[in-house]
């Protein structure tokens, strides 16, 4: 069998807009401080469950699932180098580019996510079962990855922003990872 992946985004699905689903108890926070050169930089709060972190860490290790980073943290390699210290967790894990813009000629793409599920696509070009949890690109875009990719198992997740993955999420994971041939 193919290794699955879990695409994996950061801002409203790691990190909610708000406070993690509190299922998972005690919450972690973090300023993260991204520096784009000439003297630009941005500070991102963020807070996460690191019961969360672990069961996902749990979850990659038990089912040998590759972890690929779709998110605009991706660029400049913050996910990796800046949020991932902080997790005391998922390290490692494959980028997928954030940094080109999308191939679609005459259309620009900016936060829409269009091109998370043209990234997608590209990465199945070598078919794999694939999860793909983000908070508002399953929505918009989850149906367009499902047509592209048929043959492939997939699940998608659409946590709420608010409240990030959910304790729920990881237990319908698990139950899909079972069921993978």
């Amino acid at each position: 069998m193919t290794v699955p992946r879990l695409y994996l985004s950061v801002n409203g699905c790691l990190c909610p807009r708000s406070e993690p689903d509190p299922a998972w108890g005690d919450v972690a926070k973090a300023s993260i401080n991204i520096e784009y050169g000439d003297g630009h930089a941005s500070t991102r709060d963020v807070r996460w469950a690191p019961r969360l972190i672990t069961a996902l860490d749990s979850l990659l290790m038990q089912y040998g699932v590759e972890l690929v980073w779709l998110t605009s943290w991706n660029e400049f390699d913050a996910t990796r180098q800046l949020l991932v210290p902080e997790l005391h967790g998922l390290a490692g894990g494959r980028m997928l580019d954030v940094t080109t813009p999308p191939k679609r000629p005459g259309r620009t793409d900016g936060e829409t996510g269009l091109w998370k599920s043209q990234r997608i696509e590209e990465d199945q070009n070598v078919p794999a079962p694939f999860i793909w949890i983000d908070d508002a690109d399953v929505e918009l875009h989850g149906q367009k990855v499902l047509n592209a990719t048929l043959e492939t198992p997939s699940l998608l997740i659409p946590p709420h922003s608010a409240v990030g993955i959910t304790v729920d999420d990881i237990a319908l994971m698990r139950i899909w990872l079972e069921q993978l041939p």
